[in-house]
């Protein structure tokens, strides 16, 4: 540990680079995310501005349906008196966190979003690992309406990657953890392109130094999810205009859970009434209107019955016609060999016994030495003879 800080192994070698003043070129305009989100992130930078579409492609410039901000801190409270947990030695856990953010995963997609435009990361394995056991019971099951996200993965393993949303759980309720690493924090708020959100307790990070600078961006919006009514994917409002109307605030995991579910309750019963519509539609039609079931005989059309005819017709004429062959070659007398029996043309020629022989190839069926004497001479074959051919 003593030669580690003394040698600053926690330096990467291109920071080596960079303090050695070795010539580099710096990032100074980022096109990935919204301009809104990439604030979050931008101060670590000597400047960092956006690129001319992240101000002029209609996916940055709209809101996100059911959302009335592009990115929250949402602040998660103790779920069953509990807020981390340790089941193991440093497999570290959250339980609240996880039905949060799972819940919030499943209004997305009761809303239209897709499966794979939404990733889900955290700072721990152990939170990781939960997080896929609460996806696979809520959202995994066979028929599920849901489906999983894109990925369930921790911070450092999904560095390099990005996507349209992501759901990121701090996970940590008694310290800080390893998110304080300032490097760890960027990488986690720089994933999401149009929508970030983040859920952690707020009394543990708002006052940390080494996050101030991200915290003091987040903690200007309200800590309390803030839900639009109404709207659906994808969403026509502006990201500039925050909505003022239908704007409901969920205060806990719990509330969350219930609101998803008289949402997914309320689309059961619309589709439910639609398909009523639509079966008292298809009753009204006169019976030569109704869709007809192919499978059912009594719907079978006379255009239907006239294919059948012709398809059945061509079929015997194809038996006849190999009815002729085989009763010409009866009344010839003679075998028909070769490639005679091809209709549309001749075939490769079938090569003799003496011309497979002359190949080393033993024909199958031929037979050999003083038996073949034997038999032209019109003899009987015994069976041990018969055992060579």
């Amino acid at each position: 540990m003593a030669f580690q800080k003394f040698s600053n192994m926690e330096q990467s070698m291109f920071t080596r680079f960079i303090r050695l003043n070795v010539p580099a070129v710096h990032l100074d305009a980022q096109g990935r995310a919204r301009s809104s989100i990439a604030q979050l992130y931008s101060w670590r930078y000597k400047k960092l501005d956006n690129l001319p579409h992240v101000q002029a492609l209609p996916e940055f410039t709209y809101g996100n349906a059911g959302f009335k901000y592009d990115y929250q801190f949402i602040d998660v409270g103790p779920f069953n008196e509990q807020g981390e947990t340790e089941p193991t030695p440093h497999f570290i856990q959250n339980l609240g966190e996880a039905e949060y953010v799972v819940a919030t995963y499943m209004f997305m997609r009761l809303l239209g979003y897709a499966a794979e435009k939404i990733s889900v990361i955290t700072t721990y394995n152990g939170q990781a690992a939960l997080l896929r056991d609460v996806f696979t019971a809520r959202c995994g099951q066979s028929g599920s309406l849901y489906g999983m996200p894109a990925a369930i993965a921790t911070v450092d393993k999904f560095q390099g990657q990005q996507n349209d949303y992501v759901l990121l759980s701090l996970v940590r309720t008694k310290t800080i953890g390893h998110i304080r690493d300032v490097r760890r924090l960027v990488v986690a708020l720089s994933r999401a392109r149009l929508g970030l959100y983040v859920f952690g307790r707020l009394s543990m990070f708002k006052d940390c130094f080494e996050l101030q600078n991200a915290m003091d961006l987040l903690v200007k919006r309200p800590t309390t999810l803030q839900l639009v009514l109404g709207e659906t994917y994808p969403c026509g409002r502006k990201n500039t205009n925050h909505a003022k109307k239908n704007v409901k605030g969920i205060e806990d995991v719990v509330a969350m859970h219930e609101y998803v579910a008289g949402v997914a309750s309320q689309m059961n019963r619309q589709l439910d009434a639609y398909s009523q519509q639509a079966s008292k539609a298809e009753q009204a039609l006169p019976e030569d209107k109704q869709p007809q079931d192919p499978a059912d005989p009594a719907t079978v059309t006379d255009d239907t019955a006239t294919q059948a005819e012709s398809v059945e017709s061509s079929r015997m004429e194809g038996t006849n016609t190999e009815s002729d062959v085989a009763n010409g070659v009866a009344e010839g007398g003679e075998s028909v060999s070769g490639g005679a029996m091809d209709v549309d043309g001749p075939t490769d020629e079938i090569p003799t016994s003496e011309a497979m022989e002359t190949d080393g190839v033993k024909p199958e069926g031929t037979v050999t030495g003083a038996v073949a004497e034997s038999v032209a001479d019109g003899e009987v074959v015994d069976k041990t003879a018969a055992n060579d051919v």
